[in-house]
Parts: C-alpha cells; sequence; structure tokens
C-alpha cells in the first residue's frame, strides 16, 4: 500500500528512499492504527521543517546571516534518519541553497576579517614602537576594542594572527608595568624625601633649639626645591604641611628671640613675683577643680610659667617643687573628675554632698589601685639586691613618682571628705 512518502508493507509503516536518503523502517502496524500512525509520522515532519522555518526567516531579516549556518547544517544532518513522512529531499534542497549561501558569505566575511586584522596588526607596530608610554596604552586599548569587534578570518590563519596579536599587546602591557613599577618606585622615593625634609623641621622646632638651627632650615628649603614631581593631589597636601612647619619654625624663633630679650631684661624678683602669682593660679585652680563641671586647662598657666624671668632652680628649689607638686595634683583632680564622668551615670547633672561622695568613691578606687603597685614595686625592690648603678637611680625615682601619686591621691580623698562633712 502507497501512502505519500512512504508506504506499508508486510504490515510495517516505511519512509520512502529519495536521492541520497535511504529506506527507513518506521514502525510495525497493528490493527487500525495505520491512519494514526500516518498522521503522527506525518507531524513530525511537519515540526523539523518548521524549525528550518525559523532559521530561514532570521536569515532573511538578519544583519549577521553567518551565525546562522551553524543551525542550518544541525538541521540537515538529522534528515537522513529522521523518522517522519514528508518531502524531506525538498527540504534538504531549500536547506542546501541557504548553506550554499551562507559559506560564501562566510567566506566574503572571513577574508575580509582576515584584512581588517592584518591591517590591525601594522597599527598594533607602529603603536608598540611609540615611546609615550601613557598615549600609547590608550591607543591600544581603542585596538583591542576594534579587534574584538572584528569576526573570525580565515581559518589557516586564524592561529597565526591571534598569536601575533596576543604576544604584541601582552608585550605592551609588560613593559608598561616595568615603566609603572619604575615611575612609582622614583614617586615614592621623592614622597620620602619631601616627607622626610618636613619630619626634621618638625624635630628642629620640638628641640626648641631655634636660634642654632637657621642655617639647617634654609639648607633644608633648599633641597625641598631640587626634589623633583610627584602626583599633584600628594604633593599639594605635603607642600601645606611642609609650609606649615616653616611658618611654625620662623614665628617661635623670632617669639623665642623676643622673650629671650625680654627675659634677659627681667630681675631675679620681678621673676620671682611673676612665678608667686603662676603658683596662686594654680592654687585657685586646685580648689575648682572638683567643682567645675569642664575640667580647668594647666596648660595655659604651665605656658605662663615658662614665660616669667631666669629664676635659678638650684638657688630657689622649693618654689620649682612647689609648681611641680601643683602641676600634678591639678591634673589629678581633673582626671578624677574625668573618671567619675565616665564611671556613674548621670554624674554631671549631680551637686553637692551627691557629687562628692561620687567623687569619693572614685579616688578610693584609684587610691587602693595606686597603693597596691606601690607595695608591689617595694617588694620586688627589696627583692633584686642591687646597691649601686643607673637602674637603682632609674628605680628609686619611679618609687618616689609612685609615692606622690599615693600622697595626691590621699590629699583628694581628705580633701573631699572634708567637703562631705
Amino acid at each position: 500500500m502507497d501512502i505519500p512518502f512512504g508506504h506499508i508493507e508486510d504490515g510495517k509503516l516505511f519512509r520512502n528512499a529519495v536521492g541520497d536518503f535511504e529506506e527507513i523502517e518506521l514502525k510495525m502496524l497493528e490493527g487500525n492504527s495505520t491512519d494514526d500512525s500516518v498522521a503522527h509520522y506525518k507531524e513530525r515532519f511537519d515540526k523539523l521543517e518548521s524549525k528550518f522555518q525559523v532559521v530561514e526567516k532570521k536569515i532573511n531579516n538578519s544583519g549577521n546571516k553567518g551565525s546562522f549556518l551553524s543551525s542550518l547544517l544541525n538541521i540537515q544532518s538529522q534528515l537522513g534518519a529522521h523518522e517522519g513522512l514528508g518531502d524531506y529531499q525538498g527540504l534538504n534542497d531549500r536547506i542546501q541553497q541557504y548553506v550554499n549561501m551562507l559559506e560564501d558569505y562566510v567566506a566574503k566575511n572571513r577574508q575580509k576579517n582576515t584584512d581588517i586584522k592584518t591591517a590591525l596588526l601594522l597599527e598594533l607596530e607602529a603603536i608598540l614602537a611609540n615611546n609615550d608610554i601613557e598615549e600609547a596604552f590608550e591607543q591600544i586599548k581603542d585596538l583591542k576594542a576594534r579587534w574584538i569587534k572584528t569576526g573570525s578570518p580565515n581559518e589557516e590563519v586564524k592561529e597565526e594572527l591571534e598569536s601575533k596579536f596576543k604576544e604584541g599587546v601582552d608585550g605592551f602591557f609588560a613593559k608598561r608595568n616595568a615603566f609603572d613599577d619604575d615611575k612609582k618606585e622614583l614617586i615614592d622615593a621623592r614622597i620620602a624625601e619631601y616627607q622626610t625634609i618636613i619630619d626634621k623641621i618638625k624635630a628642629i622646632i620640638k628641640s626648641k633649639k631655634l636660634s642654632q638651627s637657621f642655617d639647617e632650615v634654609k639648607a633644608l628649603q633648599a633641597e625641598w626645591k631640587e626634589i623633583g614631581r610627584i602626583p599633584e593631589e600628594t604633593f599639594k597636601k605635603l607642600n601645606e604641611e611642609y609650609w606649615q612647619q616653616c611658618k611654625s619654625y620662623y614665628d617661635q624663633r623670632k617669639k623665642g628671640q623676643k622673650e629671650a630679650s625680654k627675659n634677659r631684661d627681667k630681675s631675679r624678683k620681678e621673676s620671682l613675683a611673676q612665678r608667686k602669682e603662676v603658683l596662686a593660679k594654680l592654687e585657685s585652680l586646685k580648689e575648682e577643680s572638683l567643682l567645675s563641671e569642664k575640667a580647668p586647662k594647666v596648660k595655659s598657666i604651665q605656658a605662663e610659667w615658662k614665660k616669667c624671668g631666669p629664676l635659678s632652680r638650684k638657688d630657689n628649689p622649693e618654689i620649682h617643687d612647689q609648681f611641680l607638686t601643683l602641676s600634678r595634683e591639678v591634673q589629678e583632680r581633673q582626671f578624677v573628675v574625668e573618671l567619675a564622668k565616665k564611671k556613674i551615670k548621670g554624674f554631671a547633672s549631680k551637686e553637692g554632698k551627691e557629687r562628692f561622695q561620687g567623687l569619693m568613691k572614685v579616688t578610693k578606687d584609684l587610691l587602693r589601685r595606686d597603693e597596691s603597685e606601690l607595695a608591689s614595686f617595694k617588694e620586688n625592690m627589696d627583692k633584686m639586691h642591687i646597691n649601686k648603678g643607673s637602674f637603682v637611680d632609674m628605680l628609686e625615682s619611679k618609687l618616689k613618682t609612685q609615692q606622690e601619686k599615693v600622697a595626691i591621691k590621699r590629699s583628694i580623698l581628705k580633701d573631699i571628705q572634708a567637703k562631705i562633712k
């Protein structure tokens, strides 16, 4: 029994042989299943044909036709063994027409791409000869974008072209990285030189040897001008700091010269009177320190002490010792108040007896800690059995400092207890 594109023989359904396609046995038929089976295999062919029609439409509507060649070849490869009933030869002929067209299209495109990439390689050679690394870098970026945008060249030269391009680009970036490393190393060295000069001027200011270091500062300023270029933003920051330090040096030097001149004119009696006024201010601060919400600062008073006229410590040790003792006690009282503000919730709003009770609690805790450290220090000193030397002097100085801390804490505690009463 013949049916379109097939036949039935010995109860079996076959797809007819046609052209290069051999006959295919599709199914053993049973009962009255012939019509259903024929319809099923015709539908299978229709689905395969529909796949081709979708690709055909895309080819006709697309600018990049070559990209659909593999899809066509995939459908064509299925025709010989495909189980269906339909015009396989006609479908194959239609597919082959497009395959021929696209292969020609791809071949022409690949030759065009080969010519473009060959020209790009010549352009790459010219860029690699440019000694301006940054300019060449921008040109390389543009060239790489055009290379990637260009499609595949002919297969027989593809590997050679890609290899030459990669070798050239990799060589450039290796050269650029080496250049960047050298440039960074040079810039880092220059930045370090700038920072060293700033640090040296800072050290001179800190040393207070302003009058003896004038020539040294002038030499450093001459060095600054000779170092060389660095990134603008970095130089701006360093330059601002440099001029701040230079200004600070010259301002303090001028101020020191004026103060030295004034101090030389002051008599010992005037100096003594001034220092007593400073001590009176410190004594007043000592009384205020436990009551004031804002901790009184002693730095301004200490600065006043330094401005007082010359007064030999050797001839007047008591007034110098009194200044140090008062300064320490005011600072310790400030510390107690600040610690109470941190440890006691709402301390800043407390007043009168409640405030002093909080201060007493914090002071007792500090005193216990200092007394414990003093006891431990004494015990460790007794175990050392060292009779002389600078190390012993250092230990004795530290012991004295610890004893003073304890004495000051006891004095503060006694004052607080008296205020509570």
